[in-house]
């Protein structure tokens, strides 16, 4: 009897139509705008429909995303099946959708970015074979509950995703710092997203990539004991391509490259290959800035990032072609000057300023930008180093010449005036620390000759140049700066600059700082020189006149006995030079000068007397009276002589 039944229900089994195993509609499906049952009860046309507005509304944002409607989202996709494709078609279809989702990731906060992805879940399983594409599309959005959903979608298993396991489990949006702590305990993840983040030909990354990578590669570089090549190589490709000009990733991608160029600059120890690289393509992308952007924040970023560099690596040359690069922007002084006023590049700016110095003299552009910065930004402790290359770039010309005297000098002239018209004072240091280092020139020419031969000055004529001039009475030797001041009356050349104001300036200072000498004997040269008050003015005069003679008091009353015989003849040239140069104007300054020095000591009678006899010459009323006295004080010195005559 059972048996009967048995069959009987199993006939009856046989006629009733059932839906077969395999289009039986599972419970839940997976979905990333539905819910699991809900995802379920929805067919594939309603999911294309859906995507085809998502993607419409995309398209209206970026056209590139209507180049997908004839691929991946075409009408035919709807019944392809992965799983029963060839190996070829699939290749083509896993590029298909590693482009497209490089693409979404920029715009995958939006609904419409959503509905499209909702498709390629459950059309192409991306969830399932395209996971690293899926993942980096996502990570951008680590902090949003849409991360977390994609997420849930996908099986991790031992790749190197895993440690995303715990937003599973959690259901909460990983902080950054999740990230970046991997990417330092995993450097294949660091390897994905740099890859991910670099530019390929026919994809560019988006926006919310290139601020995502940059974040992270920041922190990481920053959060890492020490930096190694490998890991400085894993990075540079991201760096180089936001520092091409024709790169088309934009202000963010250029900006993220800088700034990790500023990390890794003040971090760790860069090949010095590789510096000059940076430097380099640093100075195209500013070119470039200065040509097509209006405003300067860009210069001046890039400009931070080459000075950045060079001071914290070992660079001893700026890169020829920077120098080439960075000549060609505009009022590049001003710039520069600017930033000097805000930011400590000193070291920058001694090997640029050394560096423009070098090529000057087989490069105009380069001495041309030499001059603009010496006039526009603050240098004057750079002069020593400007100077010393200007005049071993000279040296080296000379002996390519064979003959220092053809070797052409015009360029040096330029800057040497330059030098001099703006920093002076630093200018005679120069030529003195030269000096003093004993710094040989071409055929074991003095420093002198050499500077003379550099400014066109012939070392045979009988005249003394103005330039040669300027060189002598700075001259480190005593000797040389006297034997200076004792030529000029004879050549003439004092009464020739006289119509020449140009020149007589150049030579105005260094005549007064004589006055003011270490060594009074080249103070009493400068003294014996006729018609000093007609290239130095009276006011200055009458302050050297004042602290000669200060000198002179302090010598005599505290020095030693020895010498003073020659310390009281610079007094007494001093009050003849006072007397002929500034009673006509100065009548009250002089006799004040002079007051102190009539009352006659011992230790000075000498110029107490020559101060009592020149109070004849100055038409003061209170010196009247005291002339007598200097006839009294006459009178009794020549006794004394003949007495000591006779004696003798």
């Amino acid at each position: 009897m059972a048996s009967s039944i048995a069959l009987q229900l199993q006939a009856l089994k046989s006629f009733i139509q059932t839906e077969p195993e395999q289009t039986r509609r599972p419970f839940t499906r997976p979905s990333i705008i539905y819910d699991p049952k809900q995802a379920a009860d929805t067919d594939i046309d309603t999911i294309f429909t859906v995507a085809q507005s998502g993607l419409d509304a995309l398209e209206q944002k970026d056209i590139r995303f209507g180049g997908y409607k004839k691929s991946l989202f075409s009408p035919k996709s709807k019944d392809s099946d992965r799983e029963l494709m060839g190996i070829e078609e699939n290749k083509r279809i896993n590029e298909s959708i590693a482009s497209y989702l490089r693409l979404l990731s920029g715009e995958l906060v939006l609904l419409s970015a959503l509905k499209t992805l909702e498709y390629l879940i459950r059309r192409y399983k991306v969830h399932v074979y395209n996971v690293d594409e899926l993942i980096l599309c996502a990570l951008p959005y680590h902090d949003t509950t849409t991360f977390v959903r994609i997420v849930h979608l996908l099986q991790l298993g031992n790749s190197k995703w895993y440690f995303l396991e715990g937003v599973k489990l959690s259901g909460a949006p990983p902080p950054r710092k999740v990230i970046v702590q991997q990417c330092m305990r995993d450097m294949g993840v660091l390897d994905a997203l740099c890859e991910y983040a670099s530019p390929r030909k026919k994809n560019q990354p988006s926006l919310p990539v290139v601020n995502f990578f940059t974040a992270v590669i920041v922190e990481v570089l920053g959060a890492l004991p020490t930096i190694d090549t490998n890991t400085v190589r894993r990075i540079l490709p991201f760096v180089f391509s936001g520092l091409e000009p024709t790169s088309k990733g934009g202000a963010n991608h250029k900006a993220g490259a800088l700034m990790i160029v500023g990390v890794l600059a003040s971090r760790s120890t860069l090949a010095p290959k590789l510096v000059r690289a940076l430097i380099e393509s640093i100075a195209r992308v500013a070119r470039q800035d200065a040509t097509e952007l209006e405003d300067l924040p860009w210069l001046r970023r890039s400009l931070m990032a080459i000075i950045n560099l060079v001071q914290s690596q070992s660079v001893q040359t700026f890169p020829r072609k920077a120098l080439e690069l960075l000549k060609d922007i505009r009022d590049f002084a001003g710039v520069l000057s600017g930033l000097s006023k805000e930011f400590n590049g000193n070291k920058f700016l001694s090997v640029y300023l050394e560096s423009l110095a070098s090529y000057s003299s087989c490069d105009s552009l380069c001495r041309h930008s030499l001059v603009s910065i010496i006039e526009t930004v603050p240098v004057k402790d750079f002069i020593y180093s400007i100077v010393y290359k200007v005049l071993t770039s000279y040296m080296m010309s000379s002996r390519i010449a064979d003959n220092s005297k053809q070797c052409e000098s015009g360029w040096a002239k330029e800057i040497f005036a330059t030098v001099r018209k703006c920093y002076p004072s630093e200018l005679r240091k120069a030529v003195r620390k030269l000096e003093d280092s004993k710094v040989n020139s071409l055929k074991e020419d003095s420093m002198l000759e050499v500077l003379c031969i550099m400014f066109d000055e012939s070392k045979s004529s009988p005249d003394i140049a103005d330039l040669e001039i300027w060189f002598s009475l700075e001259h480190p030797k005593a000797e040389v700066r006297r034997a200076t001041l004792s030529n000029l009356a004879p050549s003439g050349v004092l009464k020739a600059n006289a119509f020449d104001s140009q020149k007589l300036a150049s030579i105005q200072e260094a005549m007064l700082r004589r006055l003011y000498d270490e060594d009074l004997s080249v103070a009493q040269a400068a003294l014996s020189l006729d018609g000093l008050s007609e290239f130095i003015s009276a006011p200055d005069l009458l302050k050297a006149y004042w602290t000669i003679l200060q000198r002179f008091i302090d010598v005599v009353m505290t020095g030693p006995s020895l010498g003073r015989y020659d310390v009281c003849e610079v007094a007494i040239s001093c009050l003849d030079s006072a007397i002929l140069n500034l009673q006509d104007h100065y009548l009250k300054e002089v006799a004040k000068m002079m007051f102190p020095l009539i009352l006659i000591i011992p230790k000075t009678w000498r110029v107490n007397v020559k101060a009592l006899g020149l109070t004849k010459d100055l038409q003061w009323p209170f010196y009247n009276s005291i002339s007598s006295s200097y006839d009294m004080v006459s009178q009794i010195q020549e006794k004394v002589v003949n007495f000591v005559v006779n004696l003798v």
